[in-house]
């Protein structure tokens, strides 16, 4: 084995200097290296061991950390969620400027030794100039993503490693840094390039939110239930002039960095730009998006369709929800608590999303929290934070909390009705206070957000029977919106065209006869828009090409029409498994199949809580 390995490494030095000597392009070398290898040779860089760098200074390393101030602060999350992966893996995690420079890194401390040989350490610069072909340096060059192996470093020191780096950019386009996973060289290939490009993602859609300055973001997306998130596209207008992008609307829009100043809103869309929280839009080659729209709003718009006032994610708002959203906006904006009361599924969290971007704090952070889906024993942590060391398995530097993570912007409790008593209590602190101290932390930190609650329950009742404060009650209980349950809506077909459009129907051709269409519409839905939604998405997913789904199509239970739904039953256990038929089964098991296993991608998808999936599949949660 020994006399295998060297003459390996023997055969990788000679084919090293035939490239200086003939330009002989090594066979283990991808293409898309070549070039990269081509620089180094022209800028004399040595293939033998150079000299360990040295770090800088550690002031010039603080007045890089200073210029990079915005990136360090967006990628904190990142940074901790990844070296928090990394810890069981012989690797690191890396943040560099926009001229190769390490600021900081995260990872597996026994791997610390062997990176430090190679310089992967604070203030060291790994430019091509420097280190020769390394996944930092060629991303920076090239402004790509780029995966260097093993061997296929330029410099024979780095030989040990496998990295593969991505370039953050800036809304304008510019270099900011570059995100990096540099790891042992006997690790599979790419084995952390989804995590990266991912986590380069996140940091990019957060930078949208740090200053709006008087300007209008639009943000698409096919799938109207990834708006919001980091997959969505963002647009960013002064006027109607694209000034800002970020990289999924530069690829949808089959843009390019050097058009941001030059196109005009009416050069990508038809119509207006939309004055509303969430509308579709028709781009120019026709195609139908779902976009949401917040910010300054532009100085001439369409009047609003009085018909067909439009909600979140495209889905179609009552006249009663409407406006109770304007006034829930006013009250937010004056710093009232709201109270979002509705039957399961009546669209709660997307009517916080639309009350969030319309309001004045929608360039801060929404943090939601469901306390229903959180044991009693890990929601005070969650709620709170806590510090370093404050329990055993407590994460490493600590969780700052969802309180402190809101601040500035809105504090979402989703089904509050289901907080622990003594939960409440602690609330109540911190909502009088303004103020929250972390688990096992003796400083108090002030906080500036407003509080956002929903439930389906009585909490009037839950008052009554002892299992919420009153005076938690009260102080939540001050401005309170009530949802229309979808069988009282006399929009049910404009709304039931606007879900099924965002199934995919469209696109694929696929419609409803008259006779489904009125058994839907007789139907009770005591799941409400979240029933409907899961439906129409099995039933575009089960379906061909062009097919007409007729009433026989139907699962059985929505083809008997309206009938008068019964109270609610009392709460199975958690365990309980929720019964399945064979139309639902299937699309679950799809929904599965297509993320890989992954349960949380899998329930977004459906529209579901992942605690509510595992309860349909029969499985206990992990």
């Amino acid at each position: 084995m020994l006399n295998q390995e060297s003459n390996d490494r023997a055969a990788i030095r000679k084919a090293r200097f035939l490239f200086l000597e003939r330009g002989e392009v090594p066979p283990w070398l991808p293409g898309p290296l070549v070039s990269s290898w081509k620089r180094c040779a022209v800028l004399g860089v040595p293939l033998e061991r150079p000299e360990v760098s040295e770090p800088v200074m550690q002031r010039e390393l603080r007045l890089a950390r200073e210029r990079s101030e915005t990136l360090l602060g967006l990628a904190a999350t990142e940074l901790d969620a990844l070296g928090e992966c990394m810890e069981d893996t012989p690797g690191l995690v890396l943040l560099t400027d926009a001229d190769g420079m390490v600021l900081e890194r995260r990872g597996n401390l026994d791997f610390l030794h062997k990176a430090e040989q190679v310089a992967l350490q604070p203030g060291v610069n790994w430019s091509e100039q420097a280190r020769g072909t390394n996944a930092i340096g060629t991303a920076l060059t090239e402004h790509r993503s780029v995966l260097v192996r093993g061997c296929q470093h330029f410099c024979q020191s780095n030989e040990i490693l496998t990295c593969s780096a991505v370039p953050v950019l800036t809304p304008t386009g510019e270099m900011a840094g570059v995100l990096d996973i540099s790891g042992d060289a006997r690790l599979a290939p790419g084995y952390a390039r989804g995590l990266i490009q991912m986590a380069v993602a996140q940091i990019e859609h957060r930078w949208f939110s740090l200053d709006l300055r008087g300007r209008r973001m639009l943000t698409l997306h096919s799938n109207p239930a990834l708006l919001g998130t980091w997959q969505e596209a963002i647009l960013l207008f002064e006027g109607d002039v694209l000034v800002a992008a970020n990289r999924v609307a530069i690829t949808l829009l089959g843009l390019d960095w050097a058009s941001l100043r030059q196109v005009r809103f009416q050069h990508l869309f038809s119509g207006a730009m939309p004055d509303d929280l969430a509308v579709p839009l028709v781009m120019r080659d026709g195609r139908r998006i779902f976009a949401r729209t917040f910010g300054q709003k532009p100085a001439r718009s369409a009047p609003p369709e009085p018909a067909r006032q439009r909600g979140p994610a495209g889905v179609y708002w009552d006249a009663s929800s409407r406006e109770q959203l304007n006034l829930a906006v006013r009250a937010v904006n004056s710093g009232v608590p709201v109270m979002i009361l509705g039957e399961t599924g009546t669209g709660k969290e997307m009517f916080t999303r639309a009350l969030h971007a319309a309001s004045r704090r929608g360039h801060k952070n929404l943090v939601m929290l469901n306390c229903a889906a959180i044991p009693e024993g890990l929601i005070e942590s969650e709620l709170f934070g806590y510090e370093d060391g404050a329990f055993t398995g407590a994460r490493h530097k600590g969780n700052p909390g969802k309180i402190k993570e809101a601040d500035g912007g809105i504090l979402f409790l989703d089904e509050i009705g289901d907080m622990p008593l003594a939960m409440q209590a602690r609330l109540l602190r911190v909502l009088q206070d303004k103020e929250v101290a972390p688990l096992g932390g003796s400083r108090s930190t002030l906080v500036d957000f407003v509080p956002v609650c929903a439930t389906h329950r009585d909490l009037e009742a839950e008052v009554a029977a002892g299992r919420m404060r009153p005076d938690l009650f009260y102080r939540l209980h001050h401005f309170c919106v009530r949802l229309t349950p979808l069988r009282e809506r006399a929009d049910f077909p404009a709304l039931l065209d606007t879900l099924l459009q965002g199934s995919g129907a469209s696109e694929r051709g696929i419609a409803l006869t008259a006779e489904a269409r009125a058994a839907l519409q007789a139907h009770s839905w005591p799941g409400n828009l979240r029933e409907l939604a899961n439906l129409l998405r099995t039933l575009v997913a089960l379906a061909d090409d062009g097919e007409v789904i007729s009433l026989e199509g139907l699962p059985p239970e929505y083809r008997r029409g309206r009938t008068v739904p019964k109270a609610p039953a009392p709460a199975a256990p958690a365990e309980a498994p929720l019964h399945l038929d064979a139309l639902t089964r299937q699309a679950v098991e799809q929904a599965i199949a297509a993320n890989r296993g992954n349960m949380t991608a899998a329930a977004k998808a459906l529209g579901l809580h992942r605690s509510t999936l595992y309860r349909m599949l029969g499985r206990p949660r992990p």
